[in-house]
């Protein structure tokens, strides 16, 4: 039966075991209350008959698997279930229903969140997790007292660490339907097999951990890999090597986009970005996937009409246009990325259009997507508006002002791997170099003087020029900052002094942000900063009106029409630019530059 207007259809479990649809209006108030199930399909490919009143469906093997545990527990509430609620063959159907996707979930009585039929991986893990929320005084390191055990075990144990990261490494953290399913529910209820946990419980937990390991816990340890979060980072041997510390981060993420006024909260663009490591079966719903998200500034779907027809190219060019046409920036172009570590690239994209299906890895994801959400603090084009004219080609015709030639190149942050703080002379003695700065010897780095200029460069365009409240560029406790961190960083120690493992952390972090896969650019005259990991000679740095930060382009020959066109590379800091140093008011030295 096709649907109409605000209808749904529900799953009843009648007796015998027996399921069956009906057929109910959202705006009806005389609806049952349903509950709706959050979950993962798990393989299409998997799939077992499955009968629903007079039809039978192919349901994936993890599909069967729930509902035979909800049998099991005697559920008695109807369900919504998007795989079977929806019909899935039928484009007009599937399209109507995710445009409503917002009402229902907001709408049910709870969110069911399954994450797993079994119980026993994730008993400990969940034990602990109880533990904290009803005492979130409780230290999570066992060198302070008190802290926190179960069973005798403590964050340190590996069985205790193994059954927490297993938890939040579930696929259900790595879909991108899970996000908004999860943001528009009243109240939210994991389940793992027969075990249930409030949602509620979980985000009070990861606060406190968040909380002590900024102040008391795991904050001073740092492993052989050079990281400064300790044990946090120690890879789980039974989930892919996932740490808690990235698995907090999955939780994480979530309730900053339940906090009002945040950037996730009134920014589409930032919504997105945030979530941009999860994934889905259809590249679209990266896009799709979001729509439901309620927000003056997540509102986008009025502006692209959910399609499963159009290309992923096409929805992902529209996609960016919208972007820049509200928000009147080009922040969107600092999504854009070429890096070698990035892969699975969607085919026939501009290259200043975001991959959105891209993959990129998750320690890679947090530091691009803290280096993006803090440009909206720089003002490399003044207060210039977009002059964005998008071509049928998909090409672009934009104003430009060539402030710089890319002279040479250096590789940025070292990789996170074993041993690789131990390279931390070496690298910032390349960036010295280019840089036109001594190298530093044997000795302590501090024992250099640091009081020229080029020096003062230097030490702004590690930490990418942007603003700290904790400390302004040029003040004392900037300095003294980066001279703490400078310490650490060129040094083979393996813990760091507690005196300065907060500041260290901190500054770390800022410099991570601005040079980690990328690239330590000096230009031909003179200037120094970073850019995108693909910039090398020859590359140009220009500033576009609406564009917050300058951006790294390389010419593309185009026999055909004679024009010097151009590649979009990503963005980059320059020292002495960001502040719009480089611009005024008058467009007269900008020229008509074309972006395929």
């Amino acid at each position: 039966m096709t649907l109409q207007g605000a209808e749904i259809r529900l799953l009843f479990l009648y007796a015998q075991s027996k399921w069956n649809f009906k057929t109910v209006s959202l705006s009806d108030p005389a609806r049952p209350p349903f509950v709706a199930l959050s979950y993962v399909w798990g393989d299409p490919s998997d799939t077992l008959p499955l009968d629903v009143g007079e039809q039978v469906f192919q349901a994936t093997r993890n599909l069967h698997n729930i509902l035979d545990r909800l049998i099991e527990s005697r559920l008695n509430q109807p369900l919504w279930i998007d795989a079977l609620c929806i019909n899935q063959q039928d484009q007009d159907e599937r399209a109507s229903q995710v445009a409503m996707m917002g009402d229902i979930y907001s709408d049910a009585e709870y969110v069911l969140a399954f994450l797993s039929p079994e119980s026993e991986p994730f008993d400990i893990g969940l034990d602990y997790i109880e533990s904290t929320a009803r005492d979130t005084r409780i230290h999570f390191d066992p060198s302070l007292s008190p802290h926190l055990t179960v069973q005798g075990l403590n964050a340190s144990d590996e069985r205790l660490r193994d059954s927490l990261v297993a938890f939040f490494a579930a696929p259900w953290w790595t879909r991108v339907w899970t996000v908004q399913e999860f943001l528009l529910a009243r109240k939210v209820i994991f389940r793992c097999g027969d075990r249930l946990i409030d949602a509620a419980t979980v985000q009070k937990t990861c606060r406190a951990w968040i909380d002590h390991e900024n102040s008391c816990c795991w904050a001073a340890r740092r492993p052989i890999d050079g990281t400064a979060h300790g044990f946090l980072d120690i890879p789980s041997k039974t989930s892919g090597g996932f740490t808690i510390y990235t698995a907090t981060l999955r939780m994480k993420h979530l309730m900053d986009m339940l906090i009002p006024r945040k950037l996730y909260t009134e920014d589409f663009l930032a919504a997105i970005s945030l979530f941009r490591v999860r994934h889905c079966s259809n590249p679209r719903d990266r896009a799709f996937g979001y729509f439901g998200l309620r927000s003056p500034g997540l509102e986008v779907k009025h502006e692209i009409p959910i399609d499963y027809n159009v290309s992923v190219a096409d929805l992902y060019r529209s996609l960016a246009v919208v972007l820049i046409a509200k928000s009147q920036t080009l922040d969107v172009l600092s999504h854009v990325l070429h890096e070698t570590q990035v892969e699975g690239r969607t085919s026939g994209l501009p290259s200043w259009v975001p991959d959105w299906d891209a993959t990129i890895d998750d320690r890679y994801h947090l530091t691009y997507t803290e280096r993006t959400n803090t440009i909206r603090h720089c003002r490399a084009s003044g207060d210039m508006k977009p002059d964005w004219k998008v071509q049928d080609s998909g090409s672009v015709i934009t104003l430009g002002l060539q402030i710089a030639v890319i002279q040479e190149t250096a590789p940025g942050y070292p990789s996170i791997s074993p041993g690789s703080t131990s390279r931390g002379k070496t690298v910032i003695n390349e960036w010295r170099r280019l840089a036109g700065l001594p190298a530093f010897a044997n000795s302590s780095p501090l024992d250099k003087p640091s009081d020229s200029q080029r020096e003062r460069a230097f030490e702004n365009a590690l930490s990418g020029g942007f603003p700290s409240i904790k400390w302004p560029q040029g003040s004392r406790e900037y300095g003294k900052a980066y001279e703490a961190w400078l310490e650490w960083f060129v040094s083979s120690q393996v813990a760091l002094s507690k005196s300065c493992k907060e500041v260290v952390q901190e500054f770390d972090e800022l410099v991570r942000q601005t040079s980690e896969r990328r690239r330590f650019i000096v230009t031909s005259d003179g200037q120094i900063g970073f850019g995108p990991e693909e910039a090398e000679r020859g590359d140009v740095v220009v500033i576009i009106p609406g564009g917050k930060v300058p951006y790294v382009l390389r010419t593309v020959e185009d026999f055909e029409s004679g024009v010097e066109k151009y590649r979009l590379l990503g963005d980059a800091f320059i020292n002495g630019v960001m502040a719009g140093e480089k611009t005024s008011t008058s467009t007269s030295d900008f020229t008509w530059t074309v972006v395929v």
